[in-house]
């Protein structure tokens, strides 16, 4: 299955679940975004404008289209280009835009994140939601958006950035597994943890390990809320929360957040592009290490193979 069809899909029948639907959990979640002041990434972005608004936006895998809705709603973004993989996604966007009154201030398209056409010096703000770890050429995407961005522009980043789909293995989840088997059985929904990986989705968390090193590359990182999920992420959807008892529940929040700190799973950020020679010597980069790779993997006789055939045509 494609990840368009799969999204398409999970709009009719939802099956994921997010460790961030329970209220007790997102209150924690808030309380490492906000600091003193809990607060979501939104609210706290917003704060952090003191009423400014972005003339042109884009976001980036917007789905049905909430962030975008709010954008325009709380003043944040005049107006907003937002695409998806999804075609059914970008339907029920564009409806809930109509419905609102917006339709004239969002402008919804299908596009691929792995193969984007972005329009040069045109965007105030960029916006991924949850959607960056569903892409695979991020080298390619990040260089469309440096070029896409204003010089003043920011990206704001709300994001998993944990072990990517490849990554996980027994070895991994061991902690994860003992957790989860010391757990009453009553609050437990299966009595196996399996590798937390979409088998249906190809796209999640494809190289999400990968985003905060490619990110730092080209852009400067002004603010970095690290907020957790190391444990509730993996545990979460096959828990019974309700089922729990308060003490556990407190107890869990606090694991996953001693977790986190040595590396957390999700992160809200809020970036600039780099420029002049900074931003030159990131697009290099972005653009040769992946061919690099690809040679460093090539079986030697290939590679041979290809440099001959290359010699001959020249």
């Amino acid at each position: 299955m494609k990840a368009g069809e799969f999204w398409d899909n999970e709009i009719a029948a939802p099956t994921h679940v997010s460790w961030m639907n329970e209220p007790l959990i997102l209150q924690a979640v808030h309380e490492r975004i906000g600091g003193a002041t809990p607060a979501s990434a939104g609210d706290w972005f917003v704060a952090r404008l003191n009423g400014r608004t972005f003339e042109r936006g884009l976001s980036i895998g917007c789905g049905v289209g909430n962030l975008e809705r709010e954008a325009i709603r709380r003043n944040v973004c005049a107006t907003i280009d937002a695409f998806d993989g999804s075609l059914r996604s970008l339907r029920t966007a564009r409806r809930a835009a109509d419905d609102e009154g917006y339709s004239g201030r969002i402008r919804y398209f299908a596009s691929d994140f792995n193969r984007p056409a972005l329009p040069h010096d045109t965007y105030d703000i960029v916006f991924f939601n949850q959607s960056l770890h569903h892409v695979g050429n991020l080298e390619k995407l990040f260089r469309a958006l440096v070029h896409a961005m204003k010089p003043d522009a920011i990206l704001y980043l709300d994001e998993y950035i944990g072990p990517s789909r490849t990554e996980w293995n027994d070895e991994v989840i061991a902690p994860h597994r003992a957790v989860f088997a010391a757990l009453p059985a009553a609050v437990l929904n299966s009595d196996f943890l399996p590798l937390p990986i979409q088998e249906d989705d190809p796209s999640e968390a494809i190289r999400s390990s990968e985003i905060m090193p490619l990110l730092s590359i080209g852009f400067d990182l002004e603010e970095v809320r690290y907020y957790g999920g190391n444990l509730l992420a993996v545990l979460y959807p096959l828990m019974d929360w309700s089922r729990a008892a308060d003490k556990l529940k407190a107890r869990l929040i606090e694991q996953d957040w001693e977790w986190a700190k040595s590396g957390s799973y999700y992160a809200f950020v809020i970036a600039r592009p780099k420029r002049g020679l900074r931003k030159l010597y990131a697009l290099s980069r972005w653009y040769l290490e992946p061919k690099m790779k690809r040679v460093s993997r090539t079986p030697p006789k290939i590679l041979a193979s290809t440099q001959r055939a290359r010699a001959c045509r020249s």
